[in-house]
């Protein structure tokens, strides 16, 4: 078994800083940490853990109890594992209601590295400032989980809305009649159901299709990571 079949196999994944991840020692666990281990997955003595430091390494670590609390004792080296791909980032309008924690999750389990939220000219959903922090906040957590589960060992990140003029001369972008995704293509920007406006387009770096069918927003993300995930590897 390789040591990335290993990670995989292993009961869970936590995330720590990267010192910690260092200790020798038994790793002591912050409550939040050991109560999902404890209460939640209820891991028994001896179960293997991959503890991540979100940037590229990780360890195995065995539960044990020390002083009462669950913690981990490391079983192996530490191991410095390299992005599988270049940082890929999806830029979106944000979509209505609930869905937008979907599309954050299944974004990451794919393999995004950034969601960048935008507001686009014709967007319906816009956030303040005050709730974009809550929400970003929120978001991050819903990310951080996805990559727990996934047992991703680099860290993606939310951040959020800014208006679309200011990065879609970075991007290409998500328009019914554009070309193929094709290798490059790391950053990519799928807009609000109304579609984008003209001078949007014009100032995107290309324009890539997403298939034959008009798509809800969160549906165009997925698709688009998938293939940018695809033509990444």
């Amino acid at each position: 078994m390789t040591v990335d079949e290993e990670r995989r196999s292993a009961s869970t994944q936590i995330f720590v800083a990267g010192d910690v991840l260092d200790i020798d020692g038994p790793i002591v666990l912050d409550s939040d940490t050991e109560h999902h281990l404890t209460r939640v997955l209820r891991l028994s003595e001896g179960e293997r853990v991959s503890v991540s430091d979100g940037v590229g390494r990780w360890r195995l670590a065995g539960v044990i109890h020390a002083g009462g609390s669950l913690a981990l004792e490391p079983v192996g080296p530490v191991v410095v594992t390299p992005r599988p791909h270049p940082p890929l980032t999806i830029a979106t309008a944000i979509p209505k209601g609930d869905r937008v924690d979907w599309l954050v999750q299944k974004a990451v389990e794919i393999g995004i590295d950034t969601v960048q939220f935008l507001h686009a000219e014709r967007s319906v959903v816009r956030w303040k400032a005050e709730r974009a922090a809550k929400q970003v906040e929120r978001l991050n957590r819903i990310a951080h989980e996805a990559a727990r589960q996934s047992r991703r060992v680099w860290l993606p990140e939310v951040r959020p809305p800014v208006p679309a003029l200011d990065v879609l001369a970075s991007s290409v972008v998500a328009e019914p009649g554009g070309r193929d995704i094709a290798v490059g293509d790391t950053f990519i920007s799928v807009g609000p159901e109304g579609g984008w406006s003209p001078s949007e387009l014009a100032i995107a770096t290309a324009q890539v299709q997403l298939g034959h069918n008009v798509l809800r927003t969160e549906t165009a993300v997925l698709v688009a990571a998938t293939l940018c995930v695809s033509n990444s590897r």
